[in-house]
């Protein structure tokens, strides 16, 4: 069994990877403040819960260096295994066509990987995180690059830090665009605007491309907005985590 743990600016994820079609995870906050001691405490809960199972190895991915060094120590800790951190001490075996290629999320390469080599490319991979991602594997399976918005949770901060009067809502799936109400119509515009959003990036990244992409969209956000678009997508909330075990399996492979 392979642990995967993704670290975000806002979430930690751990992920109990048994085998593609069979994946638990734990999320938890990210917390800077938190020492190893505290991570140990917070692993061994996890693992307890799982019912300790025997640990193959641990993969992380992580945006967040100041986080990963205490959860990798509190990791080693609670199960004696030093965990693989993707991106230093693998590599993740697909071809980076960024300008600079070091500047790319490893979080990033690998959900491009996992589409990949699961759902094969072209392909679009629309990440629902902290901030929203659009990363483009090209027709020859190579990351070509993408885009970055802000986040879902971050836009709905903005709106109510700044609009003294308008009244904070809980963002559901909307059926009309037209609000008869302040809150129906913030709900229609955060909800449509981001579908809008998914529908106009896939046009513009086809017609720059001058073909076709699969859309595949992970994260939080991704299964709500997912239910109102009007073109063809696959939502697979574990993508990340199947990124970590194929990566994991192709080194297996190679060394």
């Amino acid at each position: 069994m392979l642990v995967g743990i993704d670290i975000g600016n806002t979430t930690v994820e751990f992920g109990f990877i048994y085998s593609l079609n069979r994946i638990h995870t734990y999320r938890l906050k990210t917390d800077k403040g938190k020492t190893s001691d505290d991570w140990l405490l917070d692993i061994s809960h996890i693992l307890s819960l799982e019912g300790n199972p025997e640990v193959e190895a641990c993969l992380v991915s992580s945006v967040v260096p100041i986080v990963e060094d205490r959860i990798g120590e509190g990791f080693l800790r609670a199960t004696g295994k030093k965990p693989i951190f993707v991106g230093k001490d693998i590599p993740v075996p697909i071809k980076n066509r960024y300008a600079n290629p070091e500047e790319v999320g490893i979080d990033r390469l690998v959900n491009g990987f996992a589409v990949s080599v699961k759902y094969g490319f072209p392909a679009v991979v629309v990440d629902f995180g902290t901030a929203i991602t659009f990363d483009v594997v090209n027709e020859r399976g190579e990351y070509e690059g993408g885009a970055i918005f802000p986040g879902i949770d971050a836009s709905i901060s903005a709106l109510f830090s700044k609009t003294a009067k308008l009244p904070s809502v809980n963002l559901k799936g909307e059926k009309k665009v037209i609000g008869k109400t302040t809150v129906d119509s913030i709900r229609s515009g955060i909800y449509f605007g981001y579908v809008s959003l998914v529908e106009g990036m896939v046009e513009r990244i086809n017609r720059e491309a001058g073909y076709g992409h699969k859309i595949i969209l992970t994260g939080g956000g991704g299964k709500l907005i997912s239910e109102g678009l009007s073109i063809p997508y696959t939502y697979d909330k574990y993508l990340p985590m199947k990124g970590l075990y194929l990566v994991y399996q192709a080194y297996r492979k190679g060394s």
